[in-house]
């Protein structure tokens, strides 16, 4: 199991626990801050697709022939321009980040 595994399994038994992040992080030995920071990445992760490629989630719709499109430009300055036709996967592409 890899340290994201464990650290994923500890946040869904914390979220079971019904203890605040504090009370549970002090019997495993870590810092609130550390288990703040995987239980975002959890709660992230449970959120989106499966499949992960290269740090980018890999999502599907048909191709267009319209020529509404936007631009989508993340804080870390990647772009992605998509065509506007399939909302829900431009949602996606929005809550991303």
């Amino acid at each position: 199991m890899d340290q994201s595994e464990e650290m994923f399994k500890l946040v869904r038994e914390w979220r079971k626990s019904g203890l605040t992040q504090s009370e549970f992080c002090k019997p495993h030995g870590m810092t609130v801050a550390k288990f703040g920071y995987w239980a975002g990445k959890e709660k992230l992760a449970a959120r989106l697709p499966s499949e992960k490629v290269g740090g980018f989630v890999q999502i599907s719709g048909r191709q267009s022939a319209s020529s509404d499109s936007c631009q989508i430009v993340y804080p870390n300055g990647v772009k992605i321009n998509y065509q506007v036709k399939y909302l829900a996967v431009l949602s996606q592409l929005i809550k991303l980040y």
